[in-house]
């Protein structure tokens, strides 16, 4: 087994975990275009969490049709949408929050535990 190709393996799959809370912090301080949001992402992660090109078309259509956190309103005649956080995104994001803070201190006590 290759020790940095397992390593790489875990990263992504935590990172795909991440992607749609991620998508929601970058929503709730402007709605955006998908290339924007991804664009964003990378710079408030310093290029550290990239969600590349067509790869953000499923996960805010799943934000979108099936969660109802998010809307994309079309601009006239364009295809381009803008997406924004609904009420219930909203609402949603403020409890996202508690709960990944909270996730998170337990994930670092087992870190400093080992």
């Amino acid at each position: 087994m290759n020790l940095d190709t397992e390593m790489q393996k875990f990263e992504i799959e935590f990172k795909k975990g991440f992607s749609k809370p991620l998508i929601l912090f970058i929503l709730a301080e402007n709605p955006d275009y998908p290339f924007q949001i991804s664009k964003r992402l990378r710079e408030n992660t310093k290029d550290r969490i990239k969600i590349e090109g067509s790869n953000i078309y499923p996960i805010l259509k799943s934000l979108e049709k099936d969660s109802g956190l998010i809307i994309g309103i079309k601009e006239g005649d364009s295809r381009k949408r803008i997406y924004s956080l609904t009420d219930d995104g909203k609402k949603f994001l403020q409890s996202l929050q508690h709960s990944l803070k909270e996730f998170l201190v337990i994930i670092h006590e087992m870190i400093d535990t080992r």
